[in-house]
């Protein structure tokens, strides 16, 4: 589910790319305040990412970095998309900023736990190669994807506020689906510890060897008699 999440969110993330700045623009943003809007979005994503790396290594997991950072992402592009001013789209950049760059590397240290030391590059690599093969396949979805909506009489600006809110639909379909695969392993039952086996009692020694042979000699070693040397003494007597 981690790894959805993040499919999710890029291939989002690239259907809406190619009109993002225009999307600005249509706002009433000015070429310099689109800008500032992409300068914030980098510059809390700088200052966020080490916190990320802190708490994934203080807590030693990473499913609640990825559902953060989900979050993040998903409510900063849900502000964007319903922005009615510029200060709308400051706001979504400061919170997006704060999961964007983040879920990428949560994801690689989720799966990089989970897997052998010889089998992480191979793990990165291949998630490397689904996130370009998702942002080229999500671009190249832009085109026919508009051509459907201008068929259906929207206007320009509705065409990108509709292709900017598609990004965090799919950004809240994968992490409602982590949180509640989350929530069901937090009440899954644990089972009861295993009980101590009790210390059983040392079992009794067999009589030492030179016991047995003096008792079968008559005593010798200061055992008892035989008892067919005890009736012989007695038919004598």
């Amino acid at each position: 589910l981690p790894v959805l999440l993040l499919w999710v969110a890029v291939f989002g993330g690239s259907l809406h790319a190619p009109c993002t700045t225009f999307f600005y623009l249509s706002v009433g943003a000015s070429q310099e305040q689109v800008g500032n809007i992409s300068a914030i979005i980098s510059v809390v994503s700088m200052l966020t990412v080490p916190l990320y790396g802190h708490f994934i290594d203080a807590t030693a997991g990473a499913l609640e970095a990825v559902a953060a950072a989900g979050f993040c992402c998903a409510l900063g592009c849900a502000v964007r998309a319903a922005a009615l001013s510029v200060a709308w789209l400051y706001a979504g950049s400061l919170v997006l900023g704060f999961g964007a760059a983040s879920l990428l590397p949560s994801v690689l240290s989720h799966l990089s736990s989970h897997c052998a030391p010889d089998e992480k590059p191979k793990v990165v690599a291949a998630v490397a190669f689904q996130t370009s093969l998702l942002r080229l396949v999500g671009k190249s979805l832009y085109p026919p994807t508009v051509a459907v909506l201008a068929a259906a009489g929207a206007s320009l600006e509705l065409q990108y506020r509709v292709m900017m809110g598609v990004c965090p639909f799919f950004c809240v379909a994968g992490w409602v689906a982590l949180s509640l695969r989350r929530k069901r392993s937090a009440l899954a039952p644990v089972p009861p510890p295993p009980t101590p086996t009790s210390l059983a009692p040392a079992p009794e020694l067999a009589p030492p060897l030179k016991q047995e042979v003096g008792a079968a000699k008559g005593g010798q070693s200061g055992g008892a008699w035989p008892p067919v040397f005890v009736a012989t003494a007695a038919a004598i007597a």
